[in-house]
């Protein structure tokens, strides 16, 4: 009996341990927030939202005061910053991204009929990608680590004109998700990432 009671403690305790050790690596993989890395001007002050995300808008910016907006495109300005994504690769998220901006600022931002001509002029860089592994987020067991999932970074600001002051910012870090699916592609989650950074964006400059 005393061998039977010692064998299910022993197994007990490698099932404690078990579950201690992948709960924190689960943390580990799922906090792959970025430092900014000075596309966004270091004289702006930037605020924390989340564990991911900080954004800022100067105090005295009014979106209702901007009869245009331009969005510059999207750049990839960090070397060696993207893992083993090729240049086409890249060329196509920056593409993709600058296509998600201009969607979500087509409709203008609410100035009067007859308001001055006022420019507001948008900036947007990716500024990490860790690419997915497809291969290892198709069965349910290979991803209880998440050794195939990703991340992917932007920093972005909006200019009052084309050489003017700063007015706001944003940068976020987006982790892979298990559901969905953009871990099924090397690119997936930078690709969905920006539509939303696109749209949190606009929500930020118009609130």
């Amino acid at each position: 009996m005393n061998i039977i009671r010692n064998t299910n403690r022993f197994r007990s305790a490698l099932s404690a341990i078990f579950v201690t050790a992948t709960v924190a690596a689960l943390a580990a993989c799922g906090s792959s927030a970025q430092q900014r890395i000075g596309f966004i001007p270091n004289s702006v002050q930037m605020k924390e939202t989340d564990k991911l995300t900080h954004e800022w808008t100067a105090p005295s910016f009014n979106h209702k005061q901007y009869t245009e907006v331009v969005v510059l495109p999207v750049t990839t300005p960090a070397e060696g910053a993207y893992g083993d994504l090729t240049d086409e690769q890249l060329a196509e998220l920056r593409t993709t991204f600058t296509n998600k901006l201009n969607e979500a600022f087509k409709g203008g931002m609410g100035a009067a009929a007859g308001a001055p001509a006022r420019k507001l002029v948008i900036h947007a860089a990716i500024t990490a990608i860790k690419p997915n592994k497809p291969l290892l987020n198709v069965a349910p067991q290979t991803q209880i680590l998440r050794r195939g999932y990703g991340f992917a970074s932007c920093e972005m600001f909006a200019t009052d004109g084309d050489i003017g002051s700063v007015v706001a910012a944003y940068m976020q870090t987006v982790d892979t998700q298990r559901l969905g699916t953009a871990k099924y592609s090397s690119t997936g989650t930078a690709s969905k990432a920006a539509e939303d950074w696109s749209t949190e964006f606009f929500k930020l400059v118009t609130k």
